[in-house]
């Protein structure tokens, strides 16, 4: 992340089961401006054990698309909420899951969509905004 950056836009991606409507994935994605990648931080939701963070980074929104949709069934339903941080760490290293669990909050919250089936123009759009739209001011 640039030094200081003040804010930073946020996409969190959740998958439901379409026949229980439980959580079965959560991801969040964003675009480090200074290292010129996406980043991946997520986690399955198994209530039968405790399942492993995991954590990619990814220069291209294609191949990042691919991955997506590769971990998350298009078959289930998928939600979105995009967050406006304004308290990430000056790396991007720094920002495990665990962070964005423990600051997942409407405090930062820009918008949320209940779940929805899968469209990948809708998708395509959001990944372009994480990379396109940020903030410089100090």
């Amino acid at each position: 992340m640039e030094n200081n950056l003040p804010d930073c836009l946020v996409l969190k991606i959740e998958e439901y089961f379409i026949d229980t409507k439980k959580l079965d994935m959560t991801i969040y994605v964003l675009y480090d401006q200074k290292e010129k990648q996406f980043i991946i931080r997520g986690k399955r939701s198994d209530e039968k054990m405790d399942s492993a963070a995991f954590s990619f980074n990814c220069k291209c929104s294609e191949y990042l698309q691919d991955f997506i949709t590769f971990i998350i069934s298009k078959k289930n339903l998928w939600s979105y909420t995009l967050y406006n941080y304004d308290n990430l760490p000056d790396s991007s290293n720094d920002a495990d899951y665990d962070f964005f669990y423990k600051y997942d909050s409407k405090v930062y919250e820009l918008t949320s969509y209940e779940p929805g089936t899968f469209d990948l123009i809708e998708l395509k759009s959001y990944l372009r905004t994480l990379k396109n739209v940020f903030n410089c001011y100090n």
